[in-house]
């Protein structure tokens, strides 16, 4: 897209607009709804993880491990998991409605452990895990009873093995939400965070949510962290969430934690782990980057985000961009001499609106109206 001022001044907008790591998108980066063909019955059809369910978003191939054994069609996992015949669904207290799709994972053999993991794509590490950015991750589970479930799940550098501890298969990082024993049939709500070790530590929630043996009802349960520059600790909380359209305060989290790694950690989460030793369903696993997202959001590849428009009269120094944006969320407007040094900001908390924005600037101001070439980039802060 070029137009020329009356100096002959020529501007070039780049039509992407680009998260804070460089890679275009939007915030939901992982989904997971199991849409896959069912599995079910056990050692009968196959299992979640035998090299037939590549669909979700942002992640590959799934796998299931067993006391470190990778599954095969000829050895398939003892106690495997499957894909369900039939997904989960979760209404909140006021009535509304998660949006689901096809079916959920599901372990009906209760002795033993399984885990499952798929690599995750490399744009959604980066997109989920930059510095001053936030990561929320949801799903729902319901345990089918008995003692209560042994859980774990969450974004990790290493593969779980498919213990009882939810172990790495080496030293390694990751975060994760996590439901422990704390007790007899107690199992409590945590953090879960790998710390270059193959086990986690762990804050978790004073009265336990599951005591069997009776089996629960449906949870929709959340995790959110704060990433920080290194030298200012990471924060990472776990909810309950009763309520889909009310992002839930840092304050009314069951447990939370604190940690701090440098960005390079942070980005070497590359692998997406869940690991049970009990009974239960896993169902509509969202990671992204806001709360309104993973309680419903949609992939955001069908509606890329873009510069749609420039206006720009010759003769006068001021120059209006337009691009596709969400209400309240803050954009960064960029522009570079030559596309490699994009280190010069017209506005760097530019108030989204709804559907799109459209924000003017004097080129004066900047002292680049008689540039012979411009170019300009929006952010999502």
């Amino acid at each position: 897209m070029k137009l020329q001022n009356s100096k002959t001044s020529l501007f070039v907008a780049l039509t992407s607009i680009i998260g804070p790591t460089g890679a275009a998108s939007g915030d939901l980066l992982i989904y997971e709804p199991f849409d896959y063909e069912s599995t079910a019955e056990i050692n009968a059809n196959g299992f979640f993880g035998d090299g037939n369910q590549e669909g979700g978003f942002g992640v590959g191939i799934w796998g299931q491990i067993s006391n470190g054994a990778v599954g095969t069609a000829a050895a398939p996992p003892t106690n495997e998991g499957d894909v369900a015949d039939e997904g989960v669904t979760f209404t909140d207290a006021e009535g509304n409605e998660l949006p689901v799709a096809g079916n959920a994972y599901e372990r009906r053999g209760r002795v033993g452990q399984v885990a499952c993991f798929s690599s995750i794509d490399a744009a959604a590490t980066a997109g989920l895990t930059t510095d001053n950015s936030t990561m929320w991750m949801t799903f729902l589970f319901q345990d089918f009873g008995f003692s209560g479930p042994d859980f774990g799940i969450g974004l990790h550098s290493e593969k779980m093995i498919g213990n009882d501890n939810q172990d790495l298969e080496a030293p390694g990082f990751g975060v994760g939400f996590g439901i422990v024993s704390t007790g007899g049939q107690a199992r409590n709500i945590g953090t879960a965070v790998y710390n270059n070790a193959v086990n986690f530590t762990r804050q978790f929630e004073e009265t336990p949510t599951f005591n069997g043996p009776a089996a629960s009802e449906t949870f929709f349960l959340a995790m959110k962290v704060n990433w920080k520059p290194e030298g200012t600790p990471d924060e990472i909380f776990v909810f309950i969430i009763d309520d889909l359209t009310t992002e839930p305060e840092e304050a009314d989290a069951v447990a939370s934690d604190t940690f701090d790694w440098d960005l390079a950690t942070q980005q070497s989460l590359d692998v997406f782990n869940f690991s049970d030793t009990q009974v239960g369903y896993v169902d509509e696993i969202r990671v992204g980057n806001a709360y309104g997202d993973v309680v419903g959001g949609t992939i955001p590849s069908s509606s890329p985000l873009q510069i749609t428009e420039i206006t720009y009269t010759p003769g006068h120094p001021s120059v209006s961009l337009t691009w596709n944006s969400k209400d309240g969320i803050s954009y960064a407007v960029r522009y570079s001499r030559d596309m490699v040094n994009w280190d010069f900001d017209l506005d760097d908390a530019v108030l989204g609106t709804a559907d799109s924005t459209t924000q003017t600037f004097n080129l004066s101001e900047f002292g680049i109206a008689n540039e012979k070439k411009l170019y300009f980039r929006v952010e999502k802060q």
